[in-house]
């Protein structure tokens, strides 16, 4: 019979999930090597409800995003899912539009930012006291910056950026 060639499952059990043939330490690990691979990990959580939790944990730790697109998307995301918030570790943006959207305050357990391609322009103006202030509120737990092509017209913008955080 046709049928039970392509289906050799007995009928009714379709439904049942299987448990891993792997163990799940190994399974994680594997996913922990895919960090990188932001397809990768996408293609888990899509395809797997098993592996979609751990998939979504490596995703979200080490955050790199690389246009205002990106960043916004990103940060309606995690506005919207907020027990992704404190899952997030290192971010990594451009700094042109980051203004409008007060995505530090929501991150809790950030270690690491880097800000990427920051406008010479944007740090000849002052920062907006609501930026200073979420800035200040949300990076208690940070570790490191790294600032990546910048250009400071002045010592004093240096040091107001710096002094920020």
């Amino acid at each position: 019979d046709l049928a039970n060639t392509l289906n050799p499952l007995p009928s009714g059990t379709e439904s049942i999930p299987q448990s891993p043939a792997l163990p799940w330490e190994v399974i994680e690990k594997a996913i922990d090597l895919c960090s990188d691979d932001n397809t990768t990990l996408c293609a888990f959580a899509l395809t797997c409800s098993q592996l979609h939790p751990r998939s979504l944990f490596v995703l979200y730790t080490k955050v790199d995003l690389r246009s205002t697109n990106q960043l916004i998307k990103f940060h309606d995301a995690v506005r919207a899912q907020p027990h992704l918030q404190p899952v997030v570790r290192s971010l990594s943006f451009p700094w042109e539009d980051f203004s409008s959207f007060p995505l530090l305050s929501i991150l809790p357990c950030l270690r690491h930012i880097t800000f990427d391609r920051m406008s010479p322009v944007f740090w000849n103006i002052s920062l907006s006291e609501s930026i200073l202030l979420h800035g200040r509120q949300s990076v208690t737990s940070l570790q490191s910056l790294t600032i990546r092509s910048a250009l400071f017209h002045t010592e004093s913008a240096f040091l107001n950026f710096i002094s920020d955080f």
